[in-house]
């Protein structure tokens, strides 16, 4: 009897040292998730509803046709530069070659023009030249008209006199109305000249006028090549960045109209985080603060960022349909507003996709 009472002292002790040993590691675990939670509740805003943004772009094109290769299959991860879709690009050939001919053309019209401009000047300078050669003329033929009338009125006065013969009053005549002739013919000559002068001069302002018709021709040429080898070039469709390539919605011989979305590409080099904070945890937030980023489907992995900006308005301003306090009851409801935040560089080794879920915990002291 003696035997078993020790026994059952002796089992009762261990017992009581067990129950405190695991009481004290349960208190020690205790104290210490509670003093870390009270130092994350103080030093840092937390929230779930955030998600992983990213730009996810359309691929267009402005060219009308049939496509000839499609150099992608759907989700494949594509690189910045890659040929995506190829169109049929002979019609597309065919045009920049017309359009290349037309501003040769029109070049060519330009250079004929110049030449003509060139051509009418110096006749403009040489009708000028004649038309000052000629009132010399003008001058010449006048004094040697005058001259001659005096003469004929000298030898009139002699003959009525009887001091001069019939005959030399006749050649005195007629070399007055032949230099009389000639002096009548120098002005119209001078006349003629001046109008010569005036249509040449006419002739260089039209030529000057073709030769800007000419370049507006160039302009308008060299418009319609670069609008000829613009669709040449959105023939072929290039991967504008690193990513993935989704959504494929064409296939080869298809016949494609302008602006028809053909695929979507998801930009891998650019993503962020869109978390959305109550109002309420926003007073001690600002740029460049530290975040701590949790992605729900790699557990254990934790990602830095920084706050990049803040929305200029709560999410519920950019619904289809935002409340109306001012109309019907009122219950007030704390409002989120979305805050971008930016993966640091390097900090990121798994493959992060748009519309993941996260939690983000931003270090506000």
């Amino acid at each position: 009897m003696d035997n078993e009472k020790k026994l059952v002292r002796t089992s009762k002790k261990k017992v009581t040292k067990k129950t405190i040993y695991i009481a004290l590691v349960i208190g020690v675990i205790t104290l210490f998730w509670g003093s870390k939670m009270v130092y994350e509740s103080c030093c840092y805003e937390t929230t779930d509803n955030a998600q992983i943004d990213g730009n996810i772009m359309p691929i267009r094109t402005t060219v009308t046709g049939y496509i000839s290769q499609i150099r992608f299959t759907d989700n494949q991860m594509v690189e910045k530069g890659d040929t995506l879709v190829v169109y049929d690009t002979t019609s597309l050939k065919a045009q920049v070659m017309e359009r290349q001919a037309q501003v040769l053309a029109a070049q060519a019209e330009l250079q004929l023009c110049r030449k003509q401009i060139s051509a009418s000047e110096y006749s403009e300078i040489s009708a000028n030249f004649n038309s000052g050669s000629a009132k010399e003329n003008i001058t010449m033929a006048k004094v040697r008209e005058w001259q001659a009338q005096k003469e004929y009125q000298r030898i009139e006065d002699m003959s009525k006199e009887g001091a001069a013969t019939q005959q030399a009053l006749d050649n005195a005549k007629a070399v007055y109305q032949v230099a009389a002739a000639q002096w009548a013919a120098a002005r119209k000559q001078y006349d003629a000249l001046n109008a010569q002068e005036s249509i040449t001069r006419s002739q260089t302002s039209v030529h000057n006028i073709q030769a800007e018709q000419a370049i507006a021709h160039i302009k308008q040429a060299q418009a319609l090549l670069i609008l000829a080898e613009d669709q040449y070039r959105h023939a072929f469709i290039i991967a504008p960045c690193d990513g993935i390539v989704s959504k494929k919605n064409v296939e080869e011989g298809q016949f494609v109209s302008s602006g028809t979305a053909l695929a979507s590409i998801i930009n891998w080099s650019d993503l962020w985080v869109t978390a959305n904070f109550k109002e309420t945890q926003l007073d001690k937030m600002k740029l460049r603060q530290c975040v701590v980023i949790k992605v729900d489907a790699y557990p254990g992995v934790r990602l830095k960022g920084r706050v990049e900006s803040f929305c200029g308005a709560t999410g519920n301003k950019f619904s289809i349909l935002p409340a109306e306090n001012a109309t019907g009851n009122f219950i007030k409801v704390t409002q989120r507003v979305p805050v971008r935040i930016r993966f640091c560089k390097g900090s990121c080794s798994k493959v992060l996709l748009p519309g993941m879920n996260v939690v983000v915990s931003v270090k506000i002291k």
